[in-house]
């Protein structure tokens, strides 16, 4: 998982750098409007879906949270093709 480019796409939509993946990102500016960008951008950058099911605030509270997150995506989405790869 790339925590690197999470904290890029983060820095991007709201202007501040953060360096600790524990940073409550409420408190410096990712509001529900940066939110829906940061669910877009996230689904394009690492090709996931991200389920509104998922769209809760505790996933995106920090960007630790965020990482787990899109980590379990794409481990999903791997196991996902492997087993379709596999009956094929």
């Amino acid at each position: 998982m790339n925590e690197t480019r999470i904290k890029e796409i983060i820095t991007q939509l709201i202007g501040i750098e953060i360096n600790d993946i524990h940073q409550n990102l409420i408190l410096v500016g990712l509001d529900s409007m940066k939110t829906i960008n940061l669910v877009v951008e996230l689904e394009e950058e690492f090709d996931i879906v991200i389920d509104d099911n998922d769209l809760l605030f505790e996933n995106f509270s920090t960007i630790s949270r965020i990482v787990d997150l899109i980590s379990q995506k794409v481990i999903g989405k791997e196991l996902y093709t492997t087993k379709y790869n596999e009956l094929l």
